[in-house]
């Protein structure tokens, strides 16, 4: 049976690291990948008709971003996809502006990952039949994760934009009076409330929200454990230690290391894949069957 022909795509590697994260094998699966330099992104047309234009990014710079907007003003027909590990409200909007067609948050789970490459794979196709299908919502799209905490309670919509503030400033010195200010109450007032609400205080929220977004950041091995701290709210790095290791039951480099080793572990049984995949053997031994097995298995 003959192998069906992949649609072209350029992909942009804008990566600071090249430890970060990236989706590039998943696309390789579904797609053919056409490396372009980040210096002189161009192709030739008469070689190749691309699909889209992939950008990879870790945490976007000035450059990138740049290069992403005149590489759309350049082809305005090609569909935009970008990906991050920078989950910023102003890089969405900006992206937003800028008619991005597709934004994949890193890290992804490897299931979710080839469910929604396999979706983009989807769409381009019928677009090739019919334009439309590019403008037809994301099939991954849902609503904001923040939006759980939303509720219908006279308690939850009298504080929820002190939640929202807080979401938006972790990074920030954040004092119960200046929330009850932003919400109209008196500090008792919102303090009772806000428990009523969400069956927590307001400390106890925010440290929730503080070591949620510190797991993520985390994920990125080249980032320092101060930084992170100091960008989820702590200036002590012992407190931000003493802090994550009460909710993850780990310090903070503890988690980091484990987190390098898991995905280490993975890339080198996905590279034994490989190999005995070129060499055409139908069976991994015993001992790395099973791993690439589970693997495999939705995250």
């Amino acid at each position: 049976m003959s192998q069906r022909c992949k649609s072209p795509v350029l992909w942009i590697d804008l990566r600071s690291s090249e430890r970060s994260a990236t989706l590039l094998e998943l696309f390789r699966a579904a797609f053919q990948i056409e490396n372009l330099d980040p210096h002189n992104p161009v192709f030739d047309h008469r070689r190749i008709t691309p699909c889209a234009i992939c950008f990879d990014f870790d945490y976007p710079d000035m450059h990138g971003l740049t290069l992403m907007r005149e590489l759309h003003e350049r082809h305005p027909l090609l569909p935009i996809i970008m990906m991050t590990e920078q989950h910023s409200e102003s890089l969405m909007v900006w992206a937003l502006r800028v008619r991005v067609w597709e934004i994949l948050l890193k890290p992804m789970a490897r299931s979710a990952a080839e469910y929604q490459i396999g979706a983009i794979s989807r769409c381009i196709e019928e677009a090739a039949q019919d334009p439309t299908a590019l403008t037809a919502a994301s099939p991954m799209l849902r609503l904001p994760e923040e939006s759980r905490f939303h509720g219908s309670s006279l308690e939850t919509r009298a504080v929820h934009p002190a939640l929202s503030y807080m979401q938006l400033h972790l990074g920030e010195h954040i004092t119960e009076e200046q929330l009850a200010r932003f919400c109209n109450m008196r500090p008792l007032q919102f303090s009772r409330m806000f428990k009523k609400a969400y069956d927590v205080t307001f400390q106890e929220m925010l440290q929730q929200l503080r070591m949620k977004e510190a797991t993520r950041l985390l994920e990125n091995p080249d980032l320092q454990i101060l930084d992170v701290a100091l960008t989820v709210g702590y200036r002590d790095h012992s407190y931000f230690c003493r802090v994550f290791k009460k909710y993850l039951g780990v310090t903070p480099k503890t988690y980091q290391e484990q987190l390098l080793s898991q995905n280490m572990d993975e890339q080198q049984t996905l590279k034994q894949a490989k190999l005995y995949a070129v060499a055409n053997l139908d069976t991994l031994p015993p001992q790395e069957a099973d791993s690439w097995s589970r693997s495999r298995r939705p995250g």
